[in-house]
């Protein structure tokens, strides 16, 4: 070996180093090559694959989707012409057998569950009816991205596949390059269509804030169109005499303390048509309850009109929602004539709101004192719901002559149009009220911006003020079990044994005068519509304790405890009674007490201190002697720290004194049981005028509706025309 490699070493090759190498792939493509010219393709035979052109042609079954979004006069033109010239189109072509034409008259195109027609297509397809569709444009077929894209995918994948064929982008999705192209013109029809609607909406507020409202169709008006005094026409509200009888009737029942179900029970029984009509396109004549409700809450009924109480949020799926400050309304008192007077729908609103908290029976009036010790008390109602904060507050300034006008024509004409509500807005010279939506927080710090308000500085120094005011109450001010007190939650109020015991009534009265901000209890007869059993037991007064947070602005996380100041009174039979006196300004809230928000607070106390001992970030000064500065503000430490003791330890906000703000004693019996006298006049309907009224709608019940031109039941087939004039 030694030998051998000095004689390489001695002979050094000329051939480079890895040559053999590239001599060897050389040789293995060389004999590769030699390999495939031997070959002998002689010996092979192709087996073809079938063609749908081989053989017998077959035709195919193409059908035709039109679309338009509204049915006036231009558009029922054009879905005429559409029908027309496909049938003529597909059954002129020797290739194609006419596969039916699918119909949606009036149908927007942006949500395909609300397309019959569209849907029947589908259908068909899946049940391989059709082989191809032809329709005017993507927009025609539909104007939302995804259900474009997710059906024509679909149909694509059926076995056999159905192409769509788009006549005026001329794009057939049966192509290969036809997948970009749909998306981006699926992109753009949906966008015009959320123009469209932008432009309907602006369209719509400024026919609004004009007094230009809509005018549906409702019970007990015939919509007509009258001119409107500058050479065309309007359509407006008439009253139809049979029609506003039935209308009438269920308002006089209302307020004679009839239930919804009840009135529409009658109605029922008396077949008297709703003024819609059922699937199958027969008159509807079952009422509801909830169908009665609605009925009674329509602002219309007394002459007014409120706009915009719902709105659409999604332009795609066109859901509506009830508008609670989301977007403005517009309100104009008088606009048409009225079926009932305000004072009477202004009731029956009160009733439905009462209604709700467990009133039962008539509409009950508002009793204020105004003479006596107790001038401006209100006499309050536990489970009546037909006036707010503003309406008590007002009534007792005026009671105790601090605002110069009459108690007794301030409540039968207000203005409740929203749900039995009283709408605030500024009236515009076009007499319409608008109520402006909520800003939303963005808009508000812009509005804040623009009048100088530094919104970090007001919150900071809330935070500081809060810091400063804090105390912690031990529980023995709660453990004055002796004490007498009234205990007010959000759902009930309750008397202490001791307030029970030195009152001794059968039935007592509770008094509240708002801008004494005191509540007053007194005996008084079982007669008394205000009436309470008088035997300490916990009341459910829903209405009455939200009635109370809202005028004293207490928290809604706090339970009160007021203690008592009893006034002793000689009554006219020498016998010494008790009224109770509670100064609402005087009391102690403590937390409600829920155990998961404690497990939570103390868990998520637990977590903070365990992080805080981790870490914490700091910033250090560019002069390293001096100390680093922690980031964590001290305001936000410390309303962390007050948030998370108020769960845990139902940290009160402690107002508690010992001393009263008292009401003067002195006074004779009658002048401190001077009787609460009803604010507007009772509106209860005598029975004898009830049943006239009745008598009347049996009499003349209100004429039938004119048959329709077509069933909703027949929408479907109405608007598909069924294949194979020619047959398959």
């Amino acid at each position: 070996m030694k030998k051998a490699a000095a004689e390489r070493a001695a002979h050094p090759s000329s051939t480079p180093a890895g040559s053999s190498f590239e001599s060897d792939r050389k040789r293995e493509k060389a004999a590769l090559t030699m390999q495939l010219d031997s070959l002998d393709s002689s010996q092979i035979r192709k087996i073809a694959a079938v063609s749908e052109t081989d053989g017998t042609h077959r035709k195919l079954r193409v059908a035709s989707y039109c679309r338009v979004s509204t049915d006036d006069i231009d558009q029922a033109i054009s879905i005429h012409l559409q029908q027309a010239e496909y049938k003529k189109k597909i059954k002129s072509n020797p290739d194609w057998i006419f596969a039916g034409m699918y119909v949606d008259n009036g149908f927007s195109g942006t949500n395909t569950a609300h397309r019959p027609g569209f849907l029947k297509l589908i259908e068909d397809c899946r049940a391989g009816k059709i082989d191809m569709v032809i329709t005017k444009a993507v927009s025609r077929f539909a104007r939302n991205l995804m259900d474009c894209i997710k059906y024509v995918e679909e149909l694509k994948n059926l076995n056999p596949p159905v192409n769509v064929y788009f006549e005026q982008e001329k794009l057939d999705t049966g192509l290969q390059t036809s997948g970009v192209i749909l998306i981006v013109l699926a992109m753009v029809a949906e966008e015009e269509s959320h123009m469209k609607s932008e432009a309907m909406l602006l369209s719509l507020e400024w026919r609004f804030s004009r007094g230009r409202f809509l005018t549906p169709a409702l019970f007990g008006y015939d919509k007509v169109e009258v001119p409107d005094g500058f050479g065309g026409k309007k359509k407006t509200l008439i009253v139809n005499p049979q029609q506003a009888k039935v209308v009438e009737w269920m308002y006089a029942m209302l307020v004679n303390g009839s239930t919804a179900e009840e009135i529409a029970g009658v109605l029922t029984e008396l077949q008297i048509p709703t003024g819609g009509r059922r699937k199958d396109g027969s008159l509807n004549t079952n009422w509801t309850g909830s169908g009665v409700v609605t009925l009674l809450r329509n602002e219309r009924y007394c002459g007014d009109v409120l706009s915009r109480k719902t709105y659409t949020p999604n332009f795609k799926d066109h859901k509506s929602k009830k508008n609670n400050g989301k977007k403005n309304k517009y309100f104009q008192a008088n606009h048409h004539e009225a079926i009932v007077p305000r004072r009477v729908w202004n009731a029956a609103q009160r009733i439905l709101n009462s209604r709700r908290y467990g009133h039962e029976g008539s509409y009950l009036p508002m009793h204020i004192i105004d003479s006596g010790v107790l001038t401006g008390f209100i006499s309050m109602n536990r489970s009546w719901a037909g006036f707010d904060a503003e309406d008590y507050y007002r009534a007792a300034q005026i009671a105790m002559g601090l605002l110069d006008e009459e108690l007794d024509d301030d409540l039968d004409n207000e203005f409740l149009p929203d749900g039995g509500h009283r709408l605030e807005g500024l009236i515009d010279d076009h007499g319409i009220s608008r109520i402006a939506r909520e800003l939303t927080e963005a808009e508000q710090r812009v509005k804040d911006e623009m009048d100088g308000i530094d919104r970090s500085k007001q919150e900071l120094a809330e935070q500081a003020e809060t810091v400063r005011t804090f105390q912690v109450v031990s529980g023995e001010m709660f453990s004055h079990i002796h004490e007498p007190v009234v205990r007010i939650g959000q759902r009930d109020i309750l008397f202490s044994s001791n307030c029970v015991t030195k009152m001794r009534a059968a039935y007592a009265e509770i008094l509240f005068n708002p801008v004494e901000r005191m509540l007053v209890v007194r005996p008084c007869g079982k007669n008394n519509p205000n009436a309470i059993e008088w035997g300490g037991k916990s009341r459910g007064a829903s209405y009455l304790c939200r009635i109370l947070y809202e005028s004293m602005g207490w928290d809604t996380e706090y339970t009160y405890r007021i203690p008592c100041q009893p006034i002793l009174l000689t009554a006219p039979d020498d016998s010494v009674q008790q009224v109770l006196i509670f100064d609402l300004d005087n009391y102690i809230g403590r937390a409600v007490n829920k155990r998961e928000e404690i497990i939570h607070a103390r868990e998520e106390q637990e977590r903070e201190e365990r992080l805080a001992e981790e870490a914490k970030s700091y910033f250090i000064p560019p002069d390293d002697d001096d100390e680093p500065e922690e980031l964590v503000e001290m305001a936000e430490q410390v309303q962390k720290a007050l948030e998370l003791n108020k769960k845990i330890f139902g940290i009160p906000a402690f107002k508690h004194t010992s001393t009263f703000r008292s009401i003067d004693g002195n006074g004779t019996w009658e002048e401190w049981m001077a009787p609460a006298r009803p604010l507007d006049t009772n509106h209860r309907y005598d029975a004898e005028v009830v049943d006239e009224m009745l008598r009347k709608i049996q009499e003349d019940p209100p004429e039938l509706p004119a048959e329709p031109e077509y069933m909703d039941n027949e929408i479907i087939e109405a608007s598909v025309t069924d294949a194979g004039e020619e047959g398959e």
